[in-house]
């Protein structure tokens, strides 16, 4: 063998020493924080600690298992535990019990179809605005319950024609890293911030959950909406603790079919200001998968990209069947719901339209029958 092949032989065999005598100090590590904001070098290359979630443990470059949830970089996306106190915890019978108020919303009568699902909550006003330039509808109700001491604001979700299209396109944009400004540094896509504008702002919505407020002080605001209306769910709770039109104690957040709202800045905001929050999914839902990451794993962008990107808000629950009466569900400990259901499979339209196992629209048509949810 010549010189030259000899040196570059040395230095095939000497790359993985070296490699492995680096990643040696990530996995002394023993916590998921810590390892995210550690990093080695490796002939003269910075390369982020990974923290494997399935085998909790950190590593260096190709240590996680292929396919399985990785935190790197950004400790925001460690596991947290949800809560399994009474009062904190989702149910299956909650889900049920929210969403009746959820489908009234889009109801052209929320008030029929409440006095049959949900007689223990009466209408205050139902709210509907032209959200957009293609003449496309928001809607939204203002509700209470003396029996269960709560105040609920449910949010219309999506049409599927030309608003959903374009929430496609405005989701298209936001995954390039262009979002409208919303609280401090959150940011979300420029369609759900026009809607929040004209919807919550200017249609008299806000002023009147005011007004509400002062006639019930000790009452729960719960938010819910489905699609499209839960993402306006989401943007009234975060809205609602950053401005302190309640305490954030008080706000109980529960959405189905979500899109992913904002970007990592709106994702941590509404965290860290609402306690009580949980997105539920069904299965293969596709709208709840868009807009997409570039990059969900962050490996390729720099710090400043990903804060760019979309990213879901904890607590994820999936309902990985019909969510027929009685199924199970899983709620996810991770930001966003990689490594917590089958992202490449969420392509299933059918499943966006038929939460616990009944179609919205036949739903409404039979004026909301309590047996048929409940």
């Amino acid at each position: 063998l010549s010189e030259r092949m000899l040196s570059l032989l040395f230095l095939l065999l000497l790359v993985p020493l070296v490699a492995s005598e680096a990643v040696s100090e990530c996995k002394k590590i023993k916590e998921c924080s810590t390892c995210a904001e550690s990093h080695i070098h490796v002939f003269g290359f910075k390369e982020n600690c990974r923290w494997c979630v399935e085998t909790k443990s950190c590593g260096g470059p190709f240590s996680c298992p292929l396919g399985k949830a990785v935190v790197q970089r950004d400790p925001f996306k460690c596991p947290h535990r949800h809560s399994d106190a009474k009062g904190r915890r989702y149910t299956d019978r909650l889900g049920r019990s929210v969403f009746a108020i959820a489908l009234a919303a889009r109801d052209n009568n929320a008030t029929d179809c409440l006095a049959n699902a949900r007689p223990d909550v009466t209408v205050v006003k139902q709210y509907s605005v032209e959200c957009d330039k293609a003449g496309n509808n928001c809607g939204a109700i203002l509700a209470v319950s003396q029996e269960a001491k709560a105040i609920y604001i449910a949010y219309k979700g999506s049409s599927f024609d030309k608003q959903l299209f374009a929430e496609f396109v405005h989701g298209l944009a936001a995954q390039l890293g262009a979002w409208e400004k919303f609280v401090d540094d959150a940011g979300v896509i420029t369609y759900f911030h026009g809607a929040f504008q004209k919807l919550f702002l200017e249609s008299g919505l806000q002023e009147d959950l005011i007004e509400l407020r002062k006639k019930h002080p000790a009452y729960r605001l719960w938010l819910t909406g489905h699609s499209l209306g839960g993402s306006l769910a989401s943007m009234t709770a975060l809205y609602a603790a950053h401005h302190k039109l309640i305490d954030q104690s008080k706000i109980r957040l529960i959405t189905f079919g979500e899109p992913r709202t904002g970007n990592v800045a709106f994702a941590k905001s509404l965290e860290t200001e609402i306690d009580f929050r949980y997105r539920v999914v069904k299965r293969n839902d596709l709208v709840s998968n868009i807009p997409n990451s570039v990059d969900p794993n962050a490996i390729l962008l720099t710090p400043a990209m990903f804060d760019r990107q979309p990213l879901f808000y904890r607590y994820l629950v999936h309902y990985d069947n019909l969510m027929g009466k009685g199924d199970s569900f899983k709620v996810c400990e991770l930001s966003d719901d990689h490594g917590c259901r089958n992202l490449a499979g969420a392509v299933d339209i059918n499943d966006h339209v038929t939460y616990f196992n009944i179609n919205h629209d036949e739903y409404n048509k039979a004026r909301c029958p309590r047996n048929m949810l409940m």
